[in-house]
């Protein structure tokens, strides 16, 4: 699934995503980190929502209607919503098209599995298992 944040493309393995809602009420919970927007109830599930834009590095932005709220499943059996600028498409991009980052990158591949040129776009394919385990 692609989205962006930005202008830039991002995309996180289809296999990861249990749905994309639209933004409504996120509660928000004192003590929190400042990447975490808060919480949200899915259908009596309390689900912890992230603010992808920040962990990025990228200034705060608005909810618009375009904004969505994907949410992902981890290996520990959680679920997690990552706030996106914009959900564009499921897209079956073959895995011989991403490369692989270098790791003597300063943080470069921290929380991205691999990056590919598609299409004349260049789409960031984002490890979120990794993201998250790091963000906790």
């Amino acid at each position: 699934m692609l989205f962006t944040l930005e202008d830039e493309i991002y995309g996180i393995y289809v296999k990861k995503i249990r749905e994309v809602l639209r933004v409504g009420k996120i509660r928000q919970v004192a003590g929190t980190p400042s990447h975490v927007l808060g919480v949200i109830n899915v259908r009596g599930v309390i689900v912890t929502v992230v603010d992808t834009r920040t962990v990025y590095g990228m200034p705060r932005k608005p909810v618009t209607d375009l904004s969505r709220i994907i949410i992902v499943e981890l290996e520990e059996e959680q679920t997690v919503g990552m706030m996106v600028d914009f959900v564009m498409e499921v897209r079956d991009i073959p895995e011989s098209r991403f490369e692989a980052l270098s790791s003597t990158k300063e943080n470069a591949s921290r929380y991205i599995q691999g990056i590919a040129h598609y299409q004349n776009n260049v789409i960031i394919l984002i490890d979120v298992d990794n993201m998250m385990m790091k963000l906790a």
